[in-house]
């Protein structure tokens, strides 16, 4: 059996009836500020669980489905999220610095003042997703950012080539030191971005929004 506890108050949250939480069935979980430190989630199934403030430091989530569950505060600084599925979650404010989210679904995901400063999301799905938040030595090499709310987000130093920036919102974004080479903005150029902006540190201009992308 695992037990599952609080990170602050040792409280019992959750107990599983399991020798690994590998594969688990967690969907509807409250695990608000659990302790999953180096944790092993591969491939378990976490829907609209309740994850804000938990510790999931160095936890090996690769291949995990986390459809709407709210992450909001959250540490997950280094930890594997290979090939998960992020899909309509909620990130506010939470930490994903130097994270492994290579291929990961964050299709629709809310990611509002998140740290993924050094995140790997190489070919990760962030259309349509609010990124306004620190991608500061972000890896996006061949990511789908089509339609995501890129304003005012920090990307300096982010690796963006071959991303698919089709209709996405750069509104003020800092992009010093960015790489873009065989990027796609919304007019379909290459690297256009940068190239227009002389590799200046903000974009200014405002990109039209869709009428399915519904946030703030």
């Amino acid at each position: 059996m695992i037990q599952i506890r609080h990170k602050s108050t040792g409280a019992v949250l959750l107990e599983v009836e399991s020798d690994t939480l590998a594969g688990a069935k967690l969907s509807g979980a409250k695990l608000q500020g659990a302790s999953l430190q180096g944790h092993d989630l591969r491939g378990a199934i976490v829907n609209n669980a309740d994850l804000r403030d938990a510790d999931l430091r160095g936890a090996n989530l690769a291949n995990a489905t986390f459809n709407s569950a709210a992450f909001d505060s959250a540490n997950a600084a280094h930890a594997d999220l290979t090939g998960a599925d992020l899909t309509d979650c909620t990130l506010v404010g939470a930490d994903f610095s130097a994270a492994n989210m290579q291929r990961a679904n964050l299709r629709y995901a809310r990611l509002t003042g998140a740290n993924l400063s050094g995140a790997n999301l190489t070919k990760s799905d962030l259309s349509m997703t609010d990124l306004r938040a620190n991608l500061s030595t972000a890896v996006l090499k061949g990511a789908d950012l089509r339609a995501a709310d890129l304003s005012g987000a920090n990307l300096m130093g982010a690796n963006l080539e071959d991303a698919n920036l089709t209709d996405a919102n750069l509104n003020c974004a800092v992009i010093t030191r960015a790489r873009m080479r065989g990027a796609i903005d919304k007019s379909g150029r290459a690297a256009a971005l940068v190239a227009a902006n002389g590799g200046g540190e903000k974009t200014t201009s405002k990109a039209s929004r869709p009428w399915w992308q519904f946030w703030g």
